[in-house]
């Protein structure tokens, strides 16, 4: 198991399609919208180890929906259902839930959550 391999292939897809991509954590006072992801747990499945990939798209609390929202399509379009293939491991990708928070819970921002369920066979292990 290697979970930084995965998070290492969930970067370059994601940061192909929005360069402001951050695994974990975003920069102090990042440039909206932006991209966060998380790899949430894993559960060995042997041969396979699943993991839950939460995708955020943040923009500021008070501005039109509609770039995240297309950000959303995007990264949905491009992963779900979707097989990355590398030399060292192959990773099948399932969208879970989508869902949208609003400023009002948020404060400070809007988001649009993806979850993905992710299946990883590491190659050689």
């Amino acid at each position: 198991m290697d979970t930084n391999a995965v998070a290492d292939i969930i970067l370059a897809t994601l940061g192909a399609i929005h360069a402001r991509t951050y695994r974990n954590e975003a920069p102090q006072g990042p440039i909206r919208p932006y991209i966060v992801f998380a790899l949430a747990s894993a559960t060995a499945t042997d041969p396979s180890v699943d993991y839950y990939l939460n995708v955020d798209i943040f923009d500021a609390p008070h501005v039109s929906v509609r770039a995240i929202e297309t950000l959303a399509d995007t990264i949905q379009d491009a992963l779900d259902n979707d097989v990355i293939r590398t030399a060292a491991l192959n990773l099948h990708l399932t969208l879970e839930q989508r869902q949208y928070v609003s400023n009002t819970d948020l404060t400070t921002a809007q988001m649009i959550n993806l979850r993905f369920v992710v299946r990883a066979y590491f190659i050689g292990e």
